[in-house]
């Protein structure tokens, strides 16, 4: 475990003594809902003492008005103990999924099944009924980064609605691995999620995405499953669109957004066509933009279209693949918010998977306010606040960002990993990719803030050009069109 301790230099000598045995019954404190360290008094000793309680009243009149620090939390312990693929550092990357079914083994169609696989924080708990109704009464897996006991959460959802035979539910301690809130350990639960699943094929999708109503039976249609039976290294994915916030106050207005998130495509084009609605996401093309959502308007429910090429490195779809030991696993050293689930895109095209869209289906994103993960990430040097993404790396090697420190940031930290990762992919997975990157394919990395040497050779031949949305509006207008057809993507 690790401890942590904090003073001040007009700290009495017997406050330092009182944080000191802090720091040493670190194990012992317990943390305040809104994720701060409890204070000295309530930690009990052996006797069951209140340690706090005399110091308090000795100490009040005299410090009255002096702010003592409290320790900031600190995990007790790494997340990479919960690691199922036997990682110790966020540098172990790792090629396959541990105790899954070989994906050699034949399948028929008629024995295709699907499970919803997701992952969330406590405070999105209230949004799994809703992924229970749309989903039915068929198989869930999921993990919620809480304090709370798995039974006792499931036993509370299955009194909302979901199925207490068909959900599975694992819970992490939040206080344990993260509880400053600012270093979501996502890709650890996203395997543990994979791990619970028993049926041929996964459904993946973080519980802000809700699925359309008719997503399971869709996927259950014969010529889909015999599709899915006929190629093991079948990802299918389900288009994603985003329903904007239905108050103009930066809040989570439920009460208003939630009866109008949409259930069925017909309700979803309805929202596009008043500019409610779009696909997700406008503000980063590179996402999402490699799905064919123009061809998707008019394509027929349950068929496929397969994509020609990739546009960008950051194409992060969700997907529907076979369960089992050949599928990439997440890289767990992505934590918090970036790049943790485009790599896991990137190591399925090079591994050889075929990403087709299927039409009808899709999953809309809920408007939900920024994390602490996406705060920490979104952090900058004051010398980084203003300037376009494609020029941090020119104000890093000039005089003025010649005093930042860049590692002490959350961004800089995981494009070094990113790199690395990239070194790893390409020296342990051989290229079998069967969808090629576009020839006009975004340069992704011109935006990291971590570059390898100037004399290091890229492989990368990718477009210079801004990811700037300008398709993505483009895209846009065609969905809210009501002819069919006849645009080009």
């Amino acid at each position: 475990s690790s401890s942590s301790s904090s003073s001040t230099n007009n700290m009495s000598a017997e406050q330092s003594a009182a944080m000191q045995k802090l720091s040493e019954k670190w194990k012992n404190l317990r943390f305040n809902k809104d994720g701060t360290i409890g204070t000295v008094r309530g930690v009990k000793d052996s006797k069951g003492e209140d340690k706090g309680k005399d110091k308090d009243k000795d100490s009040s009149s005299k410090k009255k008005h002096e702010k003592v620090e409290e320790p900031n939390p600190e995990p007790i312990a790494s997340i990479f103990e919960l690691s199922l693929l036997g990682n110790t550092s966020p540098s172990d990357f790792r090629l396959t999924t541990p105790n899954a079914p070989s994906c050699s083994e034949p399948i028929d169609a008629d024995s295709i099944s699907f499970t919803l696989v997701s992952q969330l924080s406590h405070d999105r708990i209230w949004m799994l009924p809703y992924h229970c109704k749309r989903w039915g009464d068929n198989p869930m897996s999921i993990v919620i980064f809480t304090d709370e006991d798995a039974a006792v959460v499931k036993n509370k959802l299955v009194i909302e609605g979901c199925s207490k035979e068909h959900l599975t539910v694992q819970t992490v301690s939040k206080t344990r691995y993260d509880p400053q809130g600012t270093d979501y350990p996502v890709n650890v639960l996203r395997n543990l999620a994979f791990s619970k699943v028993k049926t041929t094929h996964l459904v993946y999708a973080d519980i802000d995405f809700w699925p359309s109503e008719s997503l399971h039976s869709i996927l259950n249609i014969q010529s889909v499953k015999e599709r899915m039976a006929s190629d093991s290294k079948l990802a299918t994915v389900v288009p994603v669109f985003q329903m904007n916030r239905r108050c103009r106050a930066y809040k989570d207005c439920r009460d208003d957004n939630i009866p109008f998130m949409p259930k069925r495509k017909d309700e979803l084009i309805g929202l596009i066509k008043k500019r409610q609605a779009s696909t997700f996401d406008p503000t980063n093309e590179g996402g999402h933009g490699s799905t064919r959502y123009i061809s998707w308007k008019d394509q027929k429910e349950g068929s496929y279209l397969d994509l020609p090429c990739i546009r960008s490195n950051r194409y992060e779809p969700y997907l529907a693949v076979r369960y089992c030991s050949e599928l990439p696993p997440f890289q767990e050293g992505f934590s918090g918010y970036g790049k943790n689930k485009m790599t896991w895109a990137m190591q399925l095209r090079r591994s050889g998977y075929q990403f087709s869209q299927l039409g009808e289906a899709f999953l809309v994103h809920y408007p939900h306010l920024d994390s602490k993960s996406r705060l920490e990430w979104n952090k900058k040097p004051k010398e980084l606040q203003k300037v376009d993404s494609t020029l941090v790396v020119d104000v890093l090697e000039s005089k003025k960002g010649s005093n930042i420190d860049l590692l002490s940031y959350k961004r800089a930290r995981v494009d070094a990993l990113f790199l690395d990762y990239k070194d790893w992919l390409r020296d342990n997975v051989t290229d079998s990719s069967r969808v090629p990157m576009c020839e006009n394919a975004l340069n992704d990395d011109v935006r990291l803030w971590v570059h390898r040497d100037a004399g290091d050779e890229s492989e990368d031949n990718e477009s210079e050009d801004n990811d700037d949305g300008n398709d993505v509006v483009e895209v846009n207008e065609e969905l809210a069109k009501d002819t069919e057809g006849g645009a080009q993507e």
